[in-house]
């Protein structure tokens, strides 16, 4: 994962965990809670400060939560029943199942080649109808906002492609507009897809 974009995480650790504890439950949240099965084991890649992670765990999942960002995880360290490391995505290999695999706006700082095969990892670590979510920004054009963190959006149809691709059949989607950590507009794709035997 790029060095500068992990960089930011680590000296913003702070401040971006109370911009995200602003944040209501979004609709993203509540799908793919109800799309879970009752217990789940899932994972949330890219956990950021953990916010998401700890409110699937209240609400019943068994929650496994990684991010690049030791000070990001260092936010939430004390929450006993979330199993936290420390992981670069571009890295990881998944040693169990899933219920779950919860990626919000995390792999879009991956490059494309990279977050294909991540995604291609995630189709092999779901269980039979396990779900995966990914929030992502929309476009064709990779860039360093400034911020100076790396974004790699997708377009809706290159990203339907990857997931069909890796046996994953889009149940839920839907876009919206936004504003980011630095305040600019963004256009952004929530994606749900179902593992397909």
């Amino acid at each position: 994962m790029d060095k500068e974009t992990i960089e930011f995480y680590n000296n913003n650790a702070h401040k971006y965990s109370e911009w995200r504890s602003k944040e209501e439950i979004s609709l993203a949240q509540r799908i793919f809670l109800n799309e879970t099965k009752l217990d789940g084991k899932i994972i949330d890649l890219g956990c950021g400060t953990g916010e998401k992670a700890i409110w699937f765990n209240k609400k019943g999942l068994k929650v496994d939560a990684v991010d690049a960002s030791i000070k990001m995880l260092e936010k939430f360290k004390k929450f006993k029943d979330i199993n936290i490391k420390q992981i670069d995505l571009s890295k990881i290999i998944f040693s169990k199942k899933y219920d779950g695999v919860w990626a919000s706006f995390s792999i879009q700082h991956l490059e494309r080649n990279i977050q294909d095969r991540l995604i291609k990892k995630i189709s092999n670590t779901l269980n039979k109808n396990g779900i995966l979510y990914i929030g992502i920004h929309e476009g064709n054009k990779s860039y360093r906002d400034n911020l100076n963190r790396i974004y790699v959006p997708r377009s809706e149809n290159e990203l339907k492609k990857v997931l069909k691709i890796n046996k994953l059949q889009i149940f839920n989607f839907f876009k919206e507009n936004n504003l980011s950590f630095d305040n600019n507009p963004i256009r952004i794709m929530h994606i749900f897809a179902k593992l397909i035997a």
